[in-house]
């Protein structure tokens, strides 16, 4: 019924338990991917490569809407099991995961510019971005992190720390409403910021100003809570699940056919609500596993370790891809306009996943392991 309270649905092949969905260790190496892709020299190779590389941003949202459901789902187990969400040890899980390896990479990558270049008032104001997880509101102000070596992209992690702030406040109270009103709460959040988004439209605010900020590029985080919160499953349910993963897979194509995010213009307000419902209906489509043949390539062993790497794979792409091409450029001929390009992005492949995997052992595994004893459900395996 639509004003039943939220109640999930486990997919038939896992027990509440049991929560792990290997499916979306596969999703999560894929949006990796997409943004090495799109952080690699393909724009001026053929054209199929030059959209997947101008478009790889979309992996960005995959991330962010996979962490919305996953966290959702996981905390509603928490909620059912003790009857509450324990709000301090989500956040101790939160930092034992993230913190070890990028303060690791914050502080290497600071030393290294500083060893470089000295230090200014441009590097300290960047490395205490960094530091404080603020820096998409200086990536707002004054443009990428390009100061501090190969960080421009971690304005992501601060956006997710904001987004982990708020979201087990919010979803303690979510639990315990019905599905009417969560969809309106939403609608009225997703609202207030798409008006938000609209003025700084009409009022020409430059890129990445919109992309950045978690108050105004919100569409990927709404649309994970409301399908791990299962608001819309008695619609969606009605229609085989193969479909809506064509339906999202379309959503998303037909974000290449608008202008880009770094074009500020009023098509940006179509741009942003496609790729959170087409990665809003790709997770949704996966975890129903109605497909057997789509569950068992998502179920793959191999793209399943490198998505337990992903977050390494993403913290440390641009200095793979930094490599990369010093080691592309002394044996092929930059003018090769698909060789080479194709060679930077193996060779970054390859660099970052060696780097990844050995993070992973080395500096990683040891506070997923203290981690542990902060959960309540217990999910993926260390």
């Amino acid at each position: 019924m639509v004003f039943s309270k939220v109640q999930v649905e486990f997919p038939s092949h896992m027990k509440k338990s049991d929560f792990y969905f290997p499916e979306l260790d596969t999703l999560r190496f894929l949006a990796f991917l997409m943004v090495l892709v799109h952080h690699s020299p393909f724009w001026k190779s053929i054209e199929i490569w030059r959209t997947f590389s101008k478009y790889g941003w979309m992996g960005v949202d995959l991330f962010l809407c996979l962490s919305a459901f996953l966290f959702t789902r996981l905390l509603f187990v928490e909620f059912k099991e003790t009857g509450s969400v324990h709000i301090k040890n989500f956040y101790i899980r939160r930092a034992f995961r993230i913190w070890p390896l990028y303060f690791f990479f914050v502080i290497l990558m600071a030393s290294l510019t500083i060893y470089q270049y000295g230090i200014n008032q441009q590097v300290v104001l960047r490395t205490l971005g960094l530091a404080t997880f603020t820096d998409d509101f200086l990536s707002a102000s004054d443009g990428y992190n390009t100061v501090i070596l190969f960080s421009s992209h971690l304005w992501t992690i601060s956006y997710e720390e904001q987004v982990y702030l708020v979201i087990p406040w919010l979803l303690r109270k979510l639990y315990q409403m019905k599905k009417m009103m969560v969809a309106l709460l939403l609608t009225g959040m997703a609202l207030t910021g798409t008006i938000t988004r609209a003025v700084m439209i009409y009022n020409n605010i430059d890129h990445p100003d919109i992309w950045v900020l978690p108050f105004t590029h919100f569409e990927s985080v709404i649309g994970g809570i409301l399908i791990g919160l299962g608001v819309f499953d008695d619609f969606l349910k009605r229609i085989p699940s193969i479909l809506w993963l064509i339906v999202g897979i379309i959503a998303l194509w037909q974000v290449t056919e608008l202008p880009n995010v770094n074009e500020v213009q009023w098509k940006l307000m179509l741009t942003y609500p496609l790729v959170g419902i087409g990665m809003s209906l790709i997770i949704y489509s996966v975890m129903q596993n109605g497909f057997w043949m789509l569950s068992n390539l998502m179920r793959n062993p191999i793209t399943g370790y490198l998505g337990k790497i992903s977050y390494g794979l993403y913290v440390y792409h641009l200095l793979g891809v930094n490599i990369a091409y010093s080691i592309a450029n002394r044996f092929v001929d930059p003018q090769r306009l698909l060789f080479h390009p194709a060679s930077v992005l193996f060779l970054a492949f390859l660099i970052t996943t060696l780097l990844s995997a050995v993070s992973y052992q080395i500096l990683e595994r040891p506070f997923l392991r203290m981690k542990d004893r902060f959960t309540i459900i217990k999910s993926r395996p260390v």
